[in-house]
């Protein structure tokens, strides 16, 4: 899914917010009386992700706030941490991961067209693409040959029965692969086939347009998998393309085809919206270390999935000292979101469920 907000229905806003309130008078402590002085509570780091970026605010101050408030740690949120950590888990290992989907997704439409089943590896070309541009628009990294070679199946899976999807396939497999890999293609296919598929795509490619980009200082930016260099890129202008930033600021995503823009203004926005909890491994440790903290506390709430996520580290190791999943399926759940988080913190199970509701929305004692 593309890094946007998650959209409620105007309904649904509103019976969201009902509920949101109760949990955020849910998270206020009612034994003020039983405070520690800050100095003398150890200190632990919490960091926040969602994967409805405009509530984590709301949700991120209340938890804070109730943490300190019970007298389990002076708990603190970094922001800029935070969003360094969000940062770093675009990033993390996706490059390879990308990659392996890609080629997946090429290696089973080549299988079917190399049997000769042409309409099931059509069918599948629609899907695979259209999430390729979901999948490069959430993650900027260098991707553009594997990129190319699954437009390439994609576009020999319509050859006999779309020449508008391998055009439109077909182009971006010529943009963006090298001589050695079209020989490598090109040689597994009917020449017919080839020969048709260059017909299609030659007109398109010969002539191509300047898109400048805008904004791109203090940002890693990607054209279709490929690394911009330089403040402007060449594209056909029928081509659909997805550029993607990775910004000290942020991050942007973009789907557009040429003809339709001079220029593309990179926005960056944060948080990102992220569908599970991001990378432990993205944490930034030097930071982190630096403030000597006693633990680090990480909350994933999911409003699609109506669950919330926690995880105390050891801010040592930097593993997993225990973790659990407390349910928000109904009022009640979000009324004692608050008390079951102190009850999985002040828990001394290292073996806490994880999804299972039994324990999980049951308010504490």
């Amino acid at each position: 899914m593309p890094k946007v907000p998650y959209l409620f229905s105007l309904n649904k806003q509103i019976f969201f917010f009902f509920l949101f309130s109760s949990f955020v008078l849910g998270c206020q402590s009612t034994n003020k009386d039983k405070i520690k002085k800050s100095s003398q509570i150890d200190k632990a780091l919490v960091f926040y992700a969602s994967d409805d970026p405009i509530w984590l605010p709301y949700f991120s101050n209340s938890f804070t706030r109730r943490i300190s408030e019970d007298g389990l740690y002076n708990a603190i949120q970094n922001r800029e941490l935070n969003k360094e950590w969000m940062i770093n888990s675009l990033g993390n290992q996706e490059d390879v991961l990308l990659e392996d989907k890609f080629l997946f997704y090429s290696n089973k439409l080549r299988g079917f067209i190399l049997a000769g089943n042409f309409s099931k590896a059509q069918k599948l070309s629609v899907i695979y693409m259209r999430d390729a541009a979901l999948l490069l628009s959430n993650n900027p990294s260098s991707v553009s040959f594997s990129y190319a070679t699954l437009a390439f199946w994609s576009a020999v899976s319509n050859l006999k029965t779309s020449n508008s999807l391998a055009r439109d396939y077909g182009i971006i497999y010529e943009k963006y692969s090298s001589f050695s890999v079209k020989d490598n293609l090109e040689s597994q296919v009917d020449s017919k086939l080839i020969d048709k598929l260059k017909s299609i795509t030659t007109p398109f490619i010969a002539k191509q347009k300047s898109i400048k980009i805008l904004n791109s200082k203090n940002c890693t930016t990607f054209i279709d998998g490929q690394e911009l260099k330089s403040s402007a890129i060449m594209l056909p202008p029928k081509m659909q393309s997805v550029i993607s930033a990775s910004c000290a600021n942020g991050s942007f995503s973009q789907i557009f085809i040429a003809e339709k823009y001079s220029s593309i203004k990179i926005s960056p926005y944060m948080p990102s919206s992220f569908y599970s909890m991001p990378s432990l491994a993205s944490l930034p440790k030097e930071q982190i270390l630096s403030m000597s903290p006693s633990a680090i506390i990480l909350i994933y709430w999911s409003h699609s999935g109506k669950y919330m996520e926690s995880q105390l580290i050891d801010p040592k190791s930097f593993s997993v000292v225990k973790k659990t999943r407390i349910l928000l399926s109904s009022k009640k759940d979000l009324d004692e979101a608050g008390d079951n988080l102190i009850a999985f913190l002040r828990s001394k199970n290292p073996q806490s469920p994880k999804t299972s509701s039994q324990g999980l929305t049951s308010s504490s004692n």
